[in-house]
C-alpha cells in the first residue's frame, strides 16, 4: 500500500488556484517565489518546509 501524504485544505486550495498539479511540483518551487505568490503565507511555508524534510 502506498503511503500518501496529507496536506492542509489551505495548501490544497493554493495549489488549485495556481494550477500546481502535484506535491512534487510544489516542493520544487523556490521559497522566495512561493512567498511572492498570491494566497501563500507563513503557515503554508512551514508546512512546505516540513514536507520537504520528509521527502
Amino acid at each position: 500500500m502506498k503511503n500518501e501524504t496529507v496536506i492542509s485544505p489551505e495548501l490544497q486550495r493554493f495549489m488549485e488556484l495556481h494550477k500546481i498539479l502535484d506535491l512534487n511540483s510544489l516542493l520544487q518551487i523556490e521559497d522566495e517565489v512561493l512567498l511572492g505568490m498570491v494566497g501563500f503565507g507563513w503557515r503554508m511555508m512551514r508546512e512546505v518546509l516540513e514536507l520537504r524534510e520528509t521527502n
